[in-house]
């Protein structure tokens, strides 16, 4: 019992760090899957194989190799030279998705409970820093209160959706002419799954270490992937019910919600801000820990990582995300096949 429950936080974990505001906001679904039509189920199913696959390769390195920080596994998949390179891309990475979900939630403050952006920000930043205090076990703790909020209101969103959607406007949808069978679309979902787990790397690494059971980590990635892919479907399902009027909002699932009672509304808000909130503490810690293992000088180093990306996070959440998230998926879409198709044999479990 007690290894399925250690197997459920890893799962909950998992989710927690690929969601992020594009997540909850339907835009990046749309993006990457809803914009080719109906072929978006396959590609998704596709997107699940790769979150269980990968994802247990990485925390089962962490576990193998006994490693803190992801510098520790490029040290043993690259050489020298290419490896420093790497672990500064994935530096960057990560910080540049921590000033995106500080300004996703000042945005927040901003728009539904007009506050000012800076108000949102230190909030944010105040939260966070204190999570930090916890550690690894903070991590596992928050999200495995988190992560199960999020499934049950998406299920709910895609459910009342059915219920209360025209079924022949919906059928429509779904029957719409493929827009991309071809290429196009599986490098979209190539290029999804290898940014979320590039950008993952922080925390499932020593994650993988710090549980240091393959069977326990193997169960943990394939949960993690199907509540993903589960996500994912019910997403996806929930904006092609609303098309093509969905497609004019940057947040399509606060449209969606706003069809619904005023409680969901605010419930969505919520769950964005916890989405934000998952990500924002996986990626913090991620840094911390990578530059250092004193725990005096992590909280220091996570102060400083917060405040500075705080202060950049006034370029705007859109902004952040229009430019940067193509380029992390191409540098994780290296790492990912290097992962992949790398000589290394984990033991079997």
């Amino acid at each position: 019992m007690a290894k399925r429950w250690m197997a459920l936080q890893v799962a909950c974990v998992y989710i927690g760090t690929v969601v992020g505001a594009g997540f909850a906001s339907g835009r990046e679904i749309y993006e990457f899957f809803v914009r080719f039509g109906p072929i978006a189920y396959l590609a998704i199913a596709f997107v699940t194989f790769l979150f269980a696959w990968l994802g247990y390769r990485l925390m089962a390195l962490g576990a193998t190799l006994g490693a803190t920080s992801f510098r520790d596994v490029n040290a043993y998949l690259f050489k020298p030279g290419l490896q420093k390179i790497i672990d500064v891309a994935f530096m960057f990475m990560l910080f540049g998705i921590t000033v995106a979900m500080l300004a996703g939630v000042g945005e927040l403050f901003k728009e539904h409970f007009h506050y000012p952006f800076t108000l949102g920000v230190a909030v944010a930043i105040i939260i966070t820093f204190f999570t930090m205090f916890f550690g690894m076990d903070g991590l596992m703790k928050v999200n495995s209160v988190i992560v199960p909020t999020l499934v049950v209101f998406v299920l709910y969103t895609a459910i009342h959706t059915w219920l209360s959607t025209d079924k022949l406007v919906t059928a429509s949808a779904l029957a719409s002419p493929v827009h991309g069978f071809g290429f196009p679309v599986w490098l979209s979902s190539l290029l999804y799954a290898a940014m979320n787990i590039g950008l993952s790397i922080g925390v499932l690494v020593p994650l993988g270490s710090q549980v240091n059971d393959l069977k326990i980590l193997k169960q943990g990635a394939a949960m993690g992937a199907i509540g993903l892919g589960g996500m994912l479907v019910a997403v996806a399902f929930a904006l092609f019910s609303y098309m093509p009027q969905v497609t004019a909002y940057a947040i399509p699932m606060a449209y969606i919600a706003s069809h619904f009672s005023p409680w969901l509304t605010s419930m969505f808000i919520a769950v964005l801000f916890g989405e934000i909130y998952s990500t924002l503490i996986g990626n913090v810690y991620a840094l911390a820990v990578t530059l250092t293992r004193r725990r005096k000088a992590f909280l220091v180093y996570s102060a400083v990582i917060l405040v500075i990306a705080g202060a950049l996070s006034h370029v705007g959440f859109r902004a952040i995300v229009a430019y940067a998230y193509t380029a992390f998926g191409w540098v994780s879409l290296f790492f990912i096949l290097i992962l992949a198709f790398h000589k290394s044999r984990l033991p079997r479990v």
